[in-house]
């Protein structure tokens, strides 16, 4: 699945506390989210770690020491933190699908992710998120047809989504079907003109759709010859 995703993790709650007297797991997690925007992501996971000391038991601030240490590209640690969460609450969704991106995107383990995709399913059947990371799983693991399905729920669920319009349109290419991949691409682009990855993959899909032109009529002369 080319040109799909960029995957930079996010935050699952941001809480910035500029100053604070008593150095609560609040304003340590403050700093960190203040750390983590602005891309320092070794200091985001330290303060995480002091917010922890005190609140061990908080989902979030393991959720987002988790992003940060993707983002460092620390992808068994990540693991380790949102595997954290899941001991506090096994049917987090969120951790769930913060572990599977991690083992789809980061690891190639495929397999591993969809299966806790699925079990995040039978919690929330309409998670965007989720289906978008189980799409993107099945497109790289091979399996079009079921990446298809999950694309096709995504924009139906936030149709105004860009994303979920280019990485339809990814899939639809990746099948061979390039006109419907363009109208996808499109779509993309419509609800974001600078959306330049959007633009290089319907750039790809035209170029795909000239180039079977060409061998198309090559081989009607070679049968005219």
């Amino acid at each position: 699945m080319k040109h799909a995703i960029t995957i930079i993790m996010a935050l699952a709650s941001v809480c910035i506390m500029l100053a604070s007297a008593d150095y609560t797991a609040e304003y340590w997690s403050g700093q960190a989210d203040q750390f983590f925007l602005n891309g320092s992501y070794e200091e985001a996971a330290a303060s995480y770690d002091k917010a922890l000391e005190l609140d061990p038991s908080n989902i979030v601030f393991w959720n987002n020491k988790g992003s940060a240490l993707v983002n460092l590209g620390r992808f068994e640690d990540a693991i380790a933190c949102f595997d954290k969460a899941l001991v506090i609450n096994s049917t987090n969704v969120q951790s769930l699908n913060l572990k599977a991106l991690v083992l789809s995107q980061g690891l190639g383990r495929y397999a591993e992710a969809i299966a806790i995709l699925d079990k995040a399913l039978q919690i929330d059947p309409m998670s965007f998120d989720v289906l978008t990371t189980k799409g993107m799983a099945l497109a790289n693991d091979g399996k079009l047809d079921e990446a298809l399905v999950c694309f096709e729920k995504v924009t139906k669920i936030n149709p105004l989504d860009p994303k979920g319009w280019n990485n339809k349109g990814v899939v639809l290419r990746d099948m061979g079907r390039y006109e419907e991949s363009i109208t996808c691409f499109n779509k993309a682009i419509e609800l974001n003109p600078s959306y330049e990855v959007a633009m290089q993959n319907r750039e790809y899909a035209l170029q795909d759709i000239n180039r079977n032109s060409d061998e198309n009529s090559v081989h009607s002369m070679s049968h005219i010859l």
